[in-house]
């Protein structure tokens, strides 16, 4: 629902469990320019409302006492001018399926038509999470673990992460946001790092030809880390080769620990 779109903007940052987030000043950037697309005034203090907000909920939250958990933290805008934080804790999908955290999930995924709202709301982190929940549902039915969103034959974004391929030149691709995907920071954070490795990064067209000749196809992001997709829809994807896929989970894993912010550093 288009209304139901501009009702809120919002971000969800990987929590440490105490008081630090990871990539704090990408997510909150991401944050106010997705709230200028859907027209969601900013308070003038939004730096110091979410802070406060941010705090709140952090010394609500209980500590996991689970390794195989991950800590999140959602920051929330609505129209109205609220901001919320919510904290929650998420059984991470290495345990779940591999118990090996140190590796990349092996995943199998589906397809689905990209959800189309208009170009100003497309590309957002916004209010209507409908087509995302009905996604997740459509995951289940299918038998698989991911989703991968398709647009004029493309896949354009999936549904809570990025899909980013390696091809049969070498050169690492990530699907243009133009086409209606989400402006990924799991993303921005791999592509400096893959090209210190002396890896190519384009972003563009995931078309069909290039999946299929693709060595490695993955999804990221901040819940999932990194996912390595081996099977859509029954078709075997990739070339059977997992060095891409353990990169990527590596320089994921150390932009995350590099990234720590304490909460209570951004405003003196």
């Amino acid at each position: 629902m288009i209304d139901q779109a501009y009702s809120s903007v919002f971000t969800t940052m990987r929590w440490d469990g105490d008081s630090s987030v990871a990539h704090f000043a990408s997510h909150f950037q991401r944050f106010k320019n997705h709230s200028l697309r859907l027209n969601i005034e900013l308070p003038k203090d939004i730096e110091e409302l979410s802070v406060s907000a941010l705090s709140k909920a952090f010394n609500k939250s209980v500590k996991s006492t689970k390794q195989d958990e991950i800590g999140l933290v959602s920051l929330t805008l609505t129209s109205c001018g609220l901001v919320i934080a919510e904290t929650r804790w998420v059984k991470s999908l290495n345990h779940q399926i591999t118990q090996k955290a140190s590796l990349p999930v092996q995943v199998t995924a589906t397809a689905l038509p990209a959800p189309n709202w208009n170009e100003t709301i497309n590309g957002c982190k916004h209010g209507d999470w409908q087509p995302y929940i009905d996604a997740k549902n459509m995951v289940d039915e299918r038998g698989c673990e991911t989703a991968l969103f398709v647009k004029e034959d493309m896949i354009i974004d999936g549904v809570a992460y990025t899909p980013i391929l390696l091809d049969d030149d070498g050169v690492a691709w990530y699907p243009d946001p133009k086409f209606g995907g989400i402006n990924s920071i799991s993303v921005a954070t791999l592509i400096p790092r893959l090209l210190d490795c002396g890896i190519p990064v384009s972003k563009g067209r995931l078309t069909k030809s290039l999946i299929s000749r693709a060595k490695s196809i993955l999804v990221v992001g901040t819940g999932v880390g990194v996912l390595h997709i081996t099977n859509l829809d029954g078709q075997k994807l990739g070339d059977g080769s997992t060095q891409f896929a353990i990169l990527c989970h590596e320089l994921f894993e150390s932009a995350i620990s590099e990234s720590w912010f304490k909460i209570e550093e951004v405003v003196a």
